[in-house]
């Protein structure tokens, strides 16, 4: 029988969630469009989705997978509610303080995105953030040589250093599909042997169109866009390119499956509009963990009584049971 009542009650452990998802995007059918019948009454369109706008993520995410069994957990759910206000279930310990507990949680919650969301963030503040912060937005035109190798395959169960288990599946997948037989090893040899001829003068571009093996940035002159701290580059490559100085070069830059010679072709700064969302946020976050831990200072126990402290051991609740599927 619990089991029973557990299966249809799912809606109840994802309600108690904080944290509120996005509806699904709209699609073509309108909001005062009848969609179903539920215990005999028409449900429309925009009634679900009003609903959803203020659901946990995990219903959201059941709703998108099951659609009509989320609708019967979402009106079960309200049917329950109302019984237990019928009844009064909750006027009785320890429902009572429960429900003053989840309440207390949930505005907790509500104050601190308040916090966050409603700082006020003026012009004046972002500039001076930004030129607090130069460094942090340098941004540098670049262009590469691409030097090619053939990944292998790590012993098995083994993760080789300084590589994640991401970049072991991309390795094996572009080694599977790899137009080189080079070794790793010999590819860094071509690579070191390139960055000192670059450095003795050797002419970038000649290089680029007769080593490089990127196809799309070879017809291009080595051209490759830009770095900045904002860049899907790894954070070696970042790193290495922002510390040059126009004109300067890389060190072979290890990735996946290939190394990468870097060239500084121009150096500049990101403009403030560009940055102006970002920096607000960063603004806005550091005020939030300010006030909290300003908050927590406030009331941070001042301990009287230490054996309160070291010895006493409440008996934990019993996990809630799994629903049945």
């Amino acid at each position: 029988m619990i089991k029973k009542i557990m299966k249809y009650c799912l809606i109840l452990s994802l309600a108690c969630g904080l944290l509120f998802a996005q509806a699904p995007p709209k699609n073509d059918v309108p909001d005062d469009a009848v969609v179903a019948k539920v215990d005999g009454m028409p449900v429309t369109a925009g009634e679900i989705r009003k609903s959803l706008q203020v659901m946990p993520r995990e219903f959201v995410q059941l709703f998108n997978q099951n659609p009509k069994y989320a609708v019967q957990q979402l009106f079960m759910l309200r049917y329950l509610s109302e019984e237990a206000e019928r009844t009064k279930l909750g006027d009785e310990s320890p429902m009572k303080e429960q429900l003053a507990f989840l309440r207390a949680n949930a505005m907790a919650s509500a104050m601190v995105s308040h916090e966050h969301n409603f700082y006020p963030i003026t012009d004046k503040m972002v500039q001076d953030f930004y030129e607090r912060n130069q460094a942090r937005y340098q941004q540098a035109k670049i262009k590469v040589i691409y030097i090619a190798f053939k990944p292998t395959a790590p012993v098995v169960g083994t993760v080789p250093q300084n590589q994640s288990l991401e970049d072991v599946a991309r390795s094996l997948s572009e080694g599977a599909v790899s137009r080189t037989q080079r070794t790793e090893a010999d590819a860094l040899k071509l690579a070191e042997d390139l960055v000192k001829q670059i450095r003795g003068g050797a002419d970038f571009a000649k290089l680029v169109a007769q080593y490089s093996e990127d196809p799309a940035s070879k017809a291009a002159g080595g051209d490759f866009g830009v770095v900045n701290t904002n860049s899907s580059y790894s954070a070696d490559v970042k790193k290495a390119v922002l510390a040059l100085n126009e004109g300067e070069v890389t060190d072979p830059l290890r990735q996946v499956s290939a190394f990468y010679i870097i060239r500084v072709e121009q150096k500049t700064t990101q403009a403030v509009d560009e940055l102006r969302g970002a920096i607000g946020e960063e603004i806005r976050q550091t005020h939030l963990n300010d006030w909290l831990t300003t908050v927590g200072k406030k009331f941070e126990p001042e301990v009287e009584n230490v054996q309160f402290f070291t010895q006493t051991k409440m008996a934990v609740p019993p996990a809630p049971a799994t629903p049945a599927k």
